[in-house]
């Protein structure tokens, strides 16, 4: 029975994503090895190694599926009326990844490795722009539907304005990582007081 086979593979690539998850989220990315995840899931090495050959191939699994439910919640956004404005979208991103990944600062381990790592930085890429074509989408929506601007002026306007929404997001990960200060609810009220509309 194939059909089944497929559904078991995916049934516990899923279970070791999860559990992949659970320990970088207690030790970060780097500081998270194999023998770790291994440990968490409670499965043998082979019947890790069977779905996912590194700790790489691992991180890649769980950013493609945290970014994934964060393009689902995107798109279901733009399905409200009226759809909130592009600079109340950083705090829904930034509460989903606290939600998911706890500490914004795994992130930061993350973007860290990208420097050294291809692979790493490959991901970190294409993560970045698959949100942003989201984005883009969202935010040129919103000014047709808020603003009755034309189509091809709501791109251009996207075009311009996700990038600040990107880093506002990559802002708030650096500052709240290495600001023992930091105000995370004054920053996000900033944005959606202060960035464009």
């Amino acid at each position: 029975m194939p059909k089944v086979t497929d559904e078991y593979r995916a049934a516990r690539r899923d279970e070791i994503a999860d559990a992949a998850l659970r320990a970088f989220r207690r030790g970060g990315f780097q500081g998270t090895s194999m023998a770790d995840i291994i440990s968490e899931a409670g499965l043998s090495a082979g019947a890790i190694y069977g779905h996912f050959a590194s700790k790489n191939a691992l991180v890649v699994e769980v950013a493609s599926r945290i970014v994934g439910a964060r393009v689902e919640e995107i798109a279901r956004l733009a399905d409200t009326d009226p759809m909130p404005p592009p600079p109340h979208v950083p705090r829904l991103l930034v509460t989903a990844v606290r939600r998911e990944i706890g500490d914004p600062a795994v992130l930061l381990q993350l973007w860290g490795e990208s420097v050294t790592d291809p692979e790493i930085r490959e991901l970190a890429g294409r993560t970045i722009a698959r949100l942003a074509d989201i984005l883009r989408g969202y935010v040129s929506l919103w000014h047709q539907r808020a603003h009755g601007t034309p189509p091809d002026e709501a791109d251009a306007l996207a075009a311009a304005q996700v990038p600040l929404l990107l880093a506002v997001v990559q802002g708030l990960v650096v500052q709240s990582s290495l600001g023992p200060d930091f105000d995370e609810d004054a920053y996000l009220a900033a944005v959606e007081r202060y960035l464009p509309r």
